[in-house]
């Protein structure tokens, strides 16, 4: 694991050194760099694989083909393997090796090859070409930003901002769809000019004549994997699991394993208990309040499995370290606390194994499916007046509503606006995307954005513009599809990666291997739900049945819970104290992101339950006034204490 960086185009050193340390944190073991007529790449290596032997750039037998990388390749064996079979000669014992000389047999195909996470800069002297590629699932992160002459790129948008050669400055559509959605959009960032390679794709750049062409090639996507299913769907899941978790036991330092005591983590933990010789590392964060606190049910599986077991409580200092998670995120979101627990595995471990992705495969969101259902079952037996109708009396009781300015009854508005869409996937999906969502796009217009966000913008339009599968599919099926596509990297895997990272801790996510991604993908909606209504333990049916003999009964019985602080309580304890004065004169006010009337009356009042899907909004409306300071006030200078955010 490791942060790369890079710039082609620019002859300056010095720029190189600035960007490749901005990324210490990702790779605090060693540094190397790579500089020659114009191109410049630099990687900060955290040491898994070959600790003595793999430290970046690395090259090919000839040197013109060189290569930095973030990431794990689990299949490196096998393709070394065939490689010597072939006449290459490996000079280290690391994984990232098999990228330059598999580059040299296979060209850029050599991507399709990778059973791994990965985010790779690779540059051919001879052919004067440059790759950067991104894994399937895009469990590792990749930015660019277009220069005049050329392009910068880096593992996170801070290294390219404090190198100087993008201005740091918002985009304001992809501000719109984060307030919605709580995540940036799949293809670009809350940066104005900083772009993602997106997963599975390979951004390929050839200089002729000092000038630059940039071409997209996608390498990837799920409309690619087998759709023919196993025979025995539960046993092949079994299997899939079990070899995926023990490719990614490979490491020569210490691993250890989150654990939740849901269904997702305790599989994990099931297979690597069986595949290692020696008790395992589990870790669990849980809060005071036992409805969010998932301790006792992690405690029973760690017990189960004679796991050496570690927990942690979150004790009031979320806010005091806001800053500092918000640094390592480069977005302003709320939903940072794996922060403690990447931190508390870090004093233990060097690597760490989670249930990440798991839901998105297998239908773990039993809420939003049942809900979409329903609406499916409207649209299939109500005629199309009669939806037209509905969609026309929600209008009506959305724009009275809204009239009547009255926050707390704000949660009916989940309903209303889910029936102005009765007709429309990608808007029902949005709208029951997560519980920050408080309405449709009209909802968070009247009642909070300012006049400099873009009036027109609609966030569902850029979902459906990601896949959703074909018109064919159920809404529920269209649903996994823009989870896996878009909720999954860009919100779940971003947070997996910058908190562990933030820590230099490496984190792999198992049930996004490439055999059992393709497997999931194959499977029909009844072997993910059943055949009757989603709901209730429904979800996930062919996991459930794969871990049956595996797993304590009562992992079968939890409820989905999630990963989530209780939001009422924590903004009524800790955040409105800060929340009062770093909102009090706000530049988000200022630059016409948020109005000001909606922020007075959230601080102004006494606190009331009732606004807490409000005060979902409010907790990322204090990270955007820190993540506006930090990074295009004080041109990403870094974190400081919360004091320093006040207004």
């Amino acid at each position: 694991m490791c942060g790369i960086s890079g710039v082609v185009g620019v002859d300056d050193p010095s720029l190189l050194d600035e960007m490749t340390d901005c990324l210490t944190h990702r790779g605090p073991d060693s540094r190397g760099t790579y500089h020659d007529d114009g191109v410049m790449l630099g990687s900060r290596r955290l040491s898994i694989i070959d600790l003595g032997g793999g430290d970046q750039p690395i090259y090919n037998e000839d040197g013109d083909v060189v290569v930095v990388y973030n990431g794990e390749i689990y299949n490196y064996r096998q393709l070394r393997s065939a490689l010597e079979s072939r006449g290459h000669t490996f000079t280290t014992d690391t994984d990232t090796e098999v990228l330059v000389h598999g580059y040299e047999e296979y060209g850029r195909d050599v991507f399709e090859r990778l059973n791994g996470m990965f985010a790779v800069a690779l540059w051919d002297e001879s052919a004067e070409r440059l790759l950067l590629a991104r894994d399937r699932a895009g469990i590792k992160p990749l930015y660019y930003a277009p220069l005049e002459d050329g392009l910068a790129f880096a593992s996170e948008p801070k290294s390219i901002l404090q190198g100087g050669l993008v201005a740091p400055a918002v985009d304001t559509e992809a501000l719109t769809y984060f307030l919605q959605l709580r995540f940036s959009p799949s293809q670009t960032t809350l940066f104005q000019g900083i772009e993602t390679v997106l997963p599975g794709h390979v951004l390929e750049g050839t200089r002729a004549d000092d000038e630059w062409t940039w071409t997209d090639h996608e390498y990837w996507n799920p409309a690619m994997a087998d759709a023919t299913p196993p025979s025995n769907p539960a046993a092949a899941v079994e299997d899939a699991l079990y070899n995926a978790v023990e490719r990614q036991l490979v490491s020569d330092v210490p691993v250890g394993f989150y654990l939740s005591g849901g269904l997702d983590t305790s599989s994990v933990v099931a297979m690597a208990a069986e595949i290692s010789d020696e008790p395992i590392q589990t870790f669990c964060m849980g809060f005071a309040d036992q409805q969010w606190d998932e301790r006792a049910d992690a405690r029973a599986v760690a017990d189960h499995f004679g796991t050496d077991h570690h927990e942690l409580t979150l004790d009031g200092s979320f806010v005091r370290d806001f800053p500092e998670m918000i640094w390592y995120a480069d977005e302003p979101k709320r939903n940072l606390y794996p922060y403690y627990v990447a931190q508390e595995m870090r004093e233990h471990v060097k690597v760490a194994l989670g249930g990440l992705g798991a839901d998105e495969l297998f239908g773990g969101y039993i809420y939003r499916y049942s809900r979409l259902q329903e609406y499916e079952q409207l649209r299939d037996t109500e005629p199309a007046d009669t939806r037209a109708g509905i969609s026309e009396t929600a209008t009506r009781l959305l724009r009275a509503h809204l009239s009547a300015e009255d926050l707390d009854a704000d949660e009916a508005l989940e309903d209303t606006s889910l029936q102005r869409h009765i007709d429309d996937p990608a808007r029902l999906y949005v709208l029951l995307n997560n519980s920050d969502v408080i309405g449709d796009i009209e909802v968070f217009r009247e009642r909070a954005f300012g006049e400099s966000l873009p009036d027109e913008l609609v966030p569902a339009e850029w979902i459906r513009d990601r896949g959703g599968g074909a018109g064919g599919q159920s809404l529920v099926e269209r649903s996994l599809d823009w989870d896996f596509q878009t909720k999954l990297p860009d919100d779940f895997l971003l947070v997996e990666d910058r908190m562990s990272m933030g820590h230099s801790l490496e984190s792999r996510v198992p049930f996004l291997d490439n055999d059992l991604v393709d497997l999931a993908l194959s499977l029909p909606q009844s072997e993910k739900f059943g055949s009757g209504p989603i709901g209730g333990t429904t979800g996930k049916k062919v996991l459930r049945e794969a871990m049956r003999d595996r797993l304590p009964a009562a992992v079968f019985q939890k409820d989905k819970q999630g990963f989530t602080m209780p939001t009422y309580p924590f903004v009524r304890d800790e955040l409105l104290p800060h929340a009062r004065s770093i909102l009090d004169d706000p530049h988000i006010v200022r630059e016409g992101f948020v109005q000001d009337s909606y922020v007075r009356t959230l601080l102004d009042r006494d606190p009331a339950e009732a606004l807490t899907p409000h005060y979902k909004l409010l907790w990322k409306l204090v990270a955007l006034e820190i993540w506006f300071q930090m990074y295009i006030v004080e041109g990403a200078a870094g974190p400081a204490e919360i004091e320093h955010y006040y207004s």
